[in-house]
């Protein structure tokens, strides 16, 4: 690839991942996040090896304790949990990023530009394919999910390959 275009897909997904999450995010401070985000981290605590199961956890809650109409709840409590996930996405992907050296942060950069568009594309197609009143909360839903999922393979790629970078000429001591 052309050093230019590779290094503008570079800064491109840096970018993306960056902000990735930011147009979902709450400040800091929001109770509602917080206690959404302590519920993950107990769900994930408990599931062991199956973390998948924790998809949708926070969702489900937020839709029983809801009122009012349930589609729009299922829509804005999926949007809700995808926050946290987006959220975890972001930091599993700095730690790729940190731990990477320049042409491998060149390849997962385009992968999740790459995989962003594919999510987005492919919930935009599942909603399309459901009747209008539960196009929105089909998207939200396949959102949710595919984040979910994808927060969940580099939080374990992170934790298995465990991405340190080894200096090439380690520190001896001399005695």
């Amino acid at each position: 690839m052309v050093p230019m275009i590779r290094s503008g897909i570079l800064a491109f997904g840096l970018a993306t991942m960056a902000s990735g999450g930011a147009w979902a995010q709450s400040p800091p401070s929001n109770p509602v996040l917080s206690a959404d985000r302590m519920q993950m981290v107990s769900c994930l605590s408990q599931s062991g090896t199956a973390a998948s199961s924790c998809i949708g956890s926070v969702a489900v809650t937020c839709v029983r304790a809801a009122s009012g109409d349930r589609r729009a709840a299922e829509t804005d409590c999926a949007r809700r949990e995808e926050v946290v996930w987006r959220e975890r996405l972001t930091f599993a992907s700095q730690a790729v990023m940190r731990n990477a050296d320049s042409g491998a942060r060149g390849q997962f950069a385009a992968l999740q530009v790459a995989w962003e568009g594919y999510a987005a594309q492919k919930c935009a197609f599942y909603g399309s394919m459901q009747p209008s009143v539960r196009m929105a909360g089909m998207q939200a839903g396949c959102m949710l999910r595919e984040v979910a999922s994808r927060s969940l393979e580099l939080e374990r790629m992170v934790g298995q390959r465990n991405l340190v970078r080894r200096p090439s000429n380690p520190p001896s001591i001399i005695r």
